[in-house]
């Protein structure tokens, strides 16, 4: 079961991502803004993929769970990662926006 709630992690940062970029694309949404919005669904993703690994965890093999609750960490790091990476490139492509006003 958990590599089911693994892939569809994956699955859920991959579509943010597309998603973001092409609402960039169709100038409906700055990245910076689609960066950000991904930063604060990090701790969300965290703690229900925390709760889903926890729930699902075999507690017969006589372990506390606390992996469960690491994995989950994990992931929302990543997610929040993964929102940072798009918020600098959005920021590094508003300043070279800026830069080519301002020189021209």
């Amino acid at each position: 079961m958990d590599y089911l709630i693994l892939a569809l992690f994956i699955l859920i940062l991959i579509s943010l991502t597309i998603i973001s970029f092409v609402l960039f694309k169709k100038k409906k949404v700055n990245l910076m803004v689609s960066g950000i919005m991904i930063m604060l669904l990090g701790p969300v993703i965290g703690f229900s993929s925390g709760a889903l690994f926890l729930h699902f965890y075999d507690w017969s093999s006589g372990g506390t769970g606390e992996g469960a609750g690491y994995g989950g960490a994990i992931l929302g790091l990543v997610t929040i990662a993964n929102g940072i990476l798009i918020f600098l490139i959005g920021m590094i492509g508003w300043m070279i926006t800026l830069f080519r006003k301002i020189t021209n």
